[in-house]
């Protein structure tokens, strides 16, 4: 659309008027097509505004759908203050609900006016023209409000020419947010970036290496952080902690939450020797620091390397599977105690207990991995899991672990990964 093409004769105007009008008219839309920056833009559409329509002050309010209400921070005479107009309450909520020009002659003597500016800055608004701004999509995008005609009020030339103007300034704000909107999808993107290096970062570089013993581990956020955990901790000469966990949620939140959880569970082992207290310890802090609906399930066990007993709390996780390879069944080493964070003052006295025999497979998981689900929404489920562990009892424990997860991700095929998905394989040596 040209500048002129909405412009028809009106009484009253004169040729030189119009000439002149059109010719501001493309020097203004040529600045508008120029200027990215969306604060600097809306300064000069008001300061523009005001003066192509020869009136004393305009305002500029862009609309959130959203949220339901116009804002401003461009209004001559308001100074910087932001504005915040409720769709359909005054002259311009009325104009961003409905859509329509509205032109009044007289502003005190139209019910919608609120008196309360004129009142608090001592301007004195006479006349109002308020129209609505549409972006090439016919979506409304703000609302300009221009007052006090100088000389007069507000004609039908006056409504065609803000018309005009306004397309071209609706069409440059539109630009100008799209851009600011991928700018700061950029600066997301980026800090999760940071983000997530750092999470990483706090995962183990590597698995520990005790004789008589292999362990991989693995974890993979559905977004760019998580809330899956796992890690190792060497102990003494002969015992190793082994510790998996699952922040309810995923994203940023829960990764903040995993991070706090790492750091104090490291902090009370080192100066706690029972893994009771240790726990009681820890929900106690982390009931303290979670939102209502947060909680966080976690196994920790400590392996004796040499008799291959590992002795644990399981605070609400999905049961380890261990897979005795001389019988070829499965044992499951169930939950000992609640999630923690859910309650106050939780008690963890149940200590489970389990041995790896030579040839035994122990497989830590977190739900993302069997609750994993393919088109037709079928979970992975835990049987096809003891099948691959089954079946590739013979592998590295590096191997098994890739062998999992590629299985896991062949399994969903095109539907995306909803969960993090998290898990560790230990192999005792030995058996057949």
């Amino acid at each position: 659309m040209t500048p002129d093409s909405t412009i028809v004769d009106s009484a009253g105007v004169t040729n030189e008027r119009k000439v002149r009008d059109l010719a501001t008219l493309l020097d203004i839309t040529r600045a508008l097509q120029a200027e990215k920056d969306l604060d600097r833009l809306l300064a000069i559409i008001v300061e523009a505004t005001t003066r192509v329509m020869e009136a004393e002050r305009s305002s500029l309010f862009l609309l959130d759908h959203e949220k339901g209400y116009l804002w401003s921070k461009i209004a001559q005479g308001a100074g910087t203050t932001e504005i915040r107009v409720p769709i359909g309450v005054g002259i311009a909520g009325a104009v961003a609900r409905t859509g329509e020009t509205v032109n009044i002659p007289d502003a005190y003597a139209d019910p919608r006016f609120n008196p309360d500016v004129d009142r608090r800055t001592g301007f004195r608004t006479r006349s109002i023209l308020c129209m609505p701004l549409s972006n090439h999509e016919g979506k409304r995008v703000g609302v300009i409000q221009v007052l006090n005609k100088i000389g007069g009020t507000f004609s039908r030339y006056d409504e065609d020419l803000l018309c005009a103007f306004g397309t071209q300034a609706a069409i440059a704000i539109d630009n100008a947010q799209l851009i600011e909107h991928y700018l700061e999808k950029q600066r997301i993107q980026a800090a999760l970036g940071v983000a997530r290096e750092i999470q990483l970062s706090l995962l183990p570089k590597q698995a520990p290496g005790i004789a008589g013993l292999e362990i991989a581990g693995k974890s993979v956020a559905c977004d760019e952080t998580g809330g899956d955990y796992y890690d190792y901790l060497q102990l003494d000469d002969t015992h190793l902690g082994i510790v998996i966990g699952d922040v309810s949620g995923h994203g940023v939140g829960a990764a903040l939450l995993m991070a706090t959880a790492r750091a104090t569970l490291r902090a009370f082992i080192e100066a706690m020797d029972d893994i009771r207290d240790i726990f009681a310890n820890l929900n106690r802090l982390l009931e303290r620091d979670m939102d209502a609906g947060r909680f966080m399930t976690m196994f920790y066990g400590v392996l004796d390397t040499s008799s291959r007993r590992i002795q644990f709390i399981n605070a609400g996780h999905d049961a380890p599977i261990l897979f005795h390879r001389s019988t070829g069944k499965f044992e499951s080493l169930d939950s000992t105690a609640l999630p923690l964070g859910m309650l106050e003052g939780v008690s963890f006295v149940e200590v489970g207990e389990a041995v790896l025999s030579p040839g035994d497979l122990l497989c830590l998981t977190t739900d993302g991995v069997w609750e994993a689900t393919n088109e037709n929404f079928e979970p992975f489920g835990k049987e096809r899991l003891q099948q691959l562990l089954a079946e590739g009892a013979d592998l590295s424990c590096a191997e098994l672990v890739e062998r999992v997860y590629r299985a896991v991700m062949a399994f969903c095929g095109k539907n995306e990964q909803r969960d993090d998905i998290t898990l560790i394989c230990i192999k005792a040596a030995g058996g057949k």
